[in-house]
């Protein structure tokens, strides 16, 4: 006979299993079975794919923020953006849009350095083929002077870039008829005027 106390040998005075204890217990005992096994797995599966989106989410968001300076670093480098765009800005920008036209503008400025016809100006676009300049002025301006003078000016930056056979169409907006020609040059013959669409 063997002096050794038996494996779960308790006192006395010893404390019964606590109710966790025994679930415990019993849970570890269940899942050693077939069944069990599947859904310790199934679970694991669950919870490791729910960690694994909960990292991707987290990775997500820091990279769409793409900024790691601290935050008084991250305002001070807004602030110095918005007061001075560097020349990496402007060309940010010409590649995010290729329709923009940011030469235009200084162009037409340099014809008119008083802006009686440039203050007109709200946009500059291409369109196609086609150079489309995008005005404040009314639908009853078509054929006004201002109208032809920014046709003029387009045509002449168009060939001065090396356009050998600029289109230019100069817009003004109307109440319900979108933005409406006053001023275009569909062919070399073309004098910058239209006809009248009233």
């Amino acid at each position: 006979m063997t002096k050794a106390p038996p494996k779960h040998a308790r006192g006395r005075h010893a404390k019964p299993p606590s109710e966790f204890a025994v679930r415990w217990d019993r849970m570890i005992k269940n899942a050693m079975g077939e069944p069990g096994r599947r859904r310790l797995v199934v679970v694991g599966t669950g919870t490791a794919s729910v960690a694994l989106l909960g990292v991707a989410g987290l990775a997500g968001l820091s990279a769409a923020t793409g900024d790691d300076r601290t935050p008084r670093a991250a305002v001070a480098a807004q602030r110095s953006n918005t007061s001075s765009p560097s020349p990496s800005t402007s060309a940010e920008k010409v590649a995010a849009d290729p329709d923009e036209v940011p030469d235009a503008m200084p162009f037409f400025e340099s014809k008119d350095p008083d802006k009686k016809i440039v203050k007109y100006v709200t946009d500059v676009r291409r369109s196609g083929t086609f150079l489309r300049v995008y005005t404040d002025l009314d639908e009853g301006d078509e054929n006004s002077a201002p109208a032809k003078s920014l046709c003029e000016w387009t045509t002449q930056f168009l060939r001065e870039t090396g356009d050998s056979a600029p289109r230019v169409f100069i817009h003004g907006k109307s109440e319900g008829n979108g933005m409406v020609v006053l001023a275009n040059k569909q062919s070399d013959k073309d004098d910058c005027g239209v006809d009248e669409t009233r």
